[in-house]
């Protein structure tokens, strides 16, 4: 999704973040560097001049999935913007089950809401929280 400004929300600094979190748990920030290139460098080989095009809207919806699932399972700054919009109690929920929806969200062909929220229910969620949080996230990844 992008704002009102045409900014991606999901910046180049959260995924350095998310590869600086990777590497300090000894794995392997490759797939991340390489959505980065993809997403911030147009065609993701590394030899963009700034006139190439950036991935088509669905590959880069589906790099920015793999990114939350990355910050669910390393947390930081990315992580951050999705808990920002979220309220105390939905907050403190989501850090709770963070590797369970990350490993949930791993299984997931389609995002959308109604599965998400299911999910959420499942961990033991009320309706209305399983709710906002799997529209805050589908919202960041858009």
């Amino acid at each position: 999704m992008t704002i009102s400004t045409g900014e991606s929300l999901i910046t180049a600094a959260d995924i350095d973040d998310l590869i600086t979190r990777v590497r300090q748990t000894a794995g392997d920030p490759g797939p991340l560097e390489s959505a980065k290139a993809a997403l911030f460098s147009g065609d993701g080989d590394g030899d963009c001049d700034g006139t190439c095009p950036g991935p088509g809207p669905e590959a880069a919806r589906l790099i920015r999935q793999r990114l939350l699932v990355t910050a669910l399972r390393h947390g930081g700054a990315l992580l951050a913007k999705l808990l920002s919009r979220l309220s105390p109690r939905e907050t403190a929920m989501v850090r709770r089950y963070a590797h369970r929806l990350a490993n949930f969200l791993d299984t997931l062909e389609v995002w959308a809401a109604q599965p998400i929220m299911l999910a959420l229910m499942r961990f033991g969620l009320p309706y209305g929280e399983a709710e906002t949080i799997a529209v805050a996230v589908l919202l960041l990844v858009g």
